[in-house]
């Protein structure tokens, strides 16, 4: 037999169990949080871990292995009393040094959007996310992609003129463009296929996004933003091209990688660049003395990357979250065909989809702040912070009805009060309406380009998941 190592790893495979099992009641849940998060400050990366360890059991409530990040799980801010506490602050890990240090991470809907609303804010524009770009391999980032519209700053003239460049000429992102694309499921691709594909998926969420709802969305994404129908092997390399280029973010770069994103990137430059859409960029880039082939690599860059966004954050994991709550509960198809706006933007504020916030962004000012804890830090000039739109999306001071009850904040409620006030754009999606087009206004000077176009992709799908809902039930009658 194997002794003792075998009755060790039964031993851990059990306490395991009990901790999670224990952490699926509420209260033990929030007097875990509150532990780990008093009593682990000095120790940064095992904080980290009991984090992330304490977050398992959300896995299958969230939808996939990213569950365990500390941006889905709004307790971890009511169980700390941050959202009445402190500066309405969480620590977060420091992409600089996770090991040995923190950023502190704006959690209220009053410190977000106050950092989502300034019209100078300051990004790091030699970090792509946690990247530094100028170390990676050649392949990754290729000509005229850097600096991406994730790292300029706000007031960044740069960033207005490429943004104003995409209004101009993607008609796709406006609030209320003359012509939508109609749905169109990939070759191969029934309704049926799909509800199949997320069924299985709430009971074995091994990724964030299903390789089918990948698919779906990035077919149909690519018909509204570029003016293209991908072929299956072309959806095959988008998907690959993510995956690939993921890894760089956790350190896994290489030089075969690098060479394989620019193979990969390069067959659907071409593609996008032989339809209306790639002409029409390049000539009015050429136009306002741009390079026309670098502007349409950024574009198809930020969009494959923030929009799409594969086996990750982005529009993909925004539909995967709308269909998995359809799927789970058949009260919930009625209220989507009554008013499926409303129902998306719900299922935005209260599930997310797109990152966690503006992160990194750069600290202006040398500030001291106060924890829920009541520990005090200091926050350096020139250092990098973060923001949880999730967590401010259902800060009880905004959301919680007229007794501020965090219950109520989580509630999912299509059509509540305070409905446009959700920051997963960056701006308040209310302000973000007032904008004459996506170039950006003084009410939301910095948004999301995707704000409209998403919306109406997860209306054409959600509508799409219901007939193969519907039709499953008539087969089963």
């Amino acid at each position: 037999g194997c002794g003792c190592f075998c009755r060790l790893v039964v031993l851990l495979l059990t306490a395991l169990a009990l901790l999670f099992g224990c952490l699926c009641v509420p209260q033990v849940e929030r007097a875990y949080i509150k532990f780990v998060d008093t009593y682990t400050y000095g120790v940064p990366l095992a904080h980290l871990a009991l984090v992330v360890l304490g977050q398992v059991p959300r896995i299958w409530q969230v939808g996939g292995p990213l569950g365990v990040g500390p941006v889905w799980n709004p307790w971890l801010v009511d169980a700390t009393d941050a959202y009445s506490k402190g500066d309405g602050l969480m620590l977060f890990p420091n992409p600089d040094n996770i090991a040995s240090s923190y950023m502190l991470a704006r959690v209220t809907h009053e410190k977000v959007r106050e950092v989502h609303h300034n019209p100078t804010a300051k990004r790091d524009i030699s970090k792509f996310i946690s990247v530094e770009t100028a170390t990676s391999p050649p392949g990754y980032f290729a000509d005229g992609v850097l600096p991406t519209l994730l790292q300029l700053n706000t007031d960044d003239p740069k960033r207005y003129a490429h943004r104003d460049l995409l209004s101009a000429t993607m008609p796709s992102i406006a609030q209320s463009p003359d012509h939508v694309p109609g749905f169109q499921a990939p070759p191969g691709v029934s309704a049926q296929d799909l509800v199949r594909d997320i069924s299985l998926h709430l009971w074995l969420p091994l990724k964030m996004v299903t390789n089918l709802v990948q698919d779906v969305f990035a077919f149909n994404f690519f018909r509204h933003a570029f003016e293209v129908d991908l072929s299956h092997e072309e959806l095959q390399m988008l998907k690959e091209w993510l995956s690939v280029h993921s890894r760089i973010i956790v350190g896994l770069s290489s030089i075969s990688g690098g060479k394989r994103c620019a193979e990969l990137a390069k067959v659907l430059e071409d593609k996008v660049a032989a339809g209306a859409f790639g002409q029409r960029l390049m000539k009015e880039a050429e136009r306002r003395g741009m390079v026309g082939a670098d502007r349409l690599r950024k574009v198809i860059f930020e969009f494959s990357f923030a929009g799409f966004g594969g086996d990750g954050p982005g529009g993909g994991l925004a539909t995967m979250k709308l269909l998995r709550l359809l799927q789970s509960k058949p009260e919930y198809v009625p209220m989507f065909k009554k008013d499926p706006e409303a129902f998306i933007l719900e299922v935005i504020r209260t599930r997310g989809g797109g990152g966690a916030g503006m992160n990194p962004w750069i600290v202006e000012s040398t500030q001291t702040h106060t924890l829920s804890t009541g520990r005090v830090v200091t926050e350096t000039a020139g250092s990098h912070g973060a923001t949880i739109a999730l967590h401010a999306n259902h800060d009880p001071a905004v959301f919680g009805g007229p007794k501020r009850d965090l219950d109520y904040a989580l509630a999912f409620m299509p059509g509540r009060e305070n409905a446009d006030r959700f920051l997963s754009f960056v701006a308040e999606y209310g302000e973000i309406k007032k904008c004459p087009n996506v170039t950006g206004c003084a009410e939301a000077p910095r948004f999301c380009m995707g704000t409209f176009v998403l919306q109406r992709i997860m209306k054409q799908i959600g509508f799409f998941y219901i007939e193969g809902l519907e039709s499953q039930g008539r087969q089963e009658m």
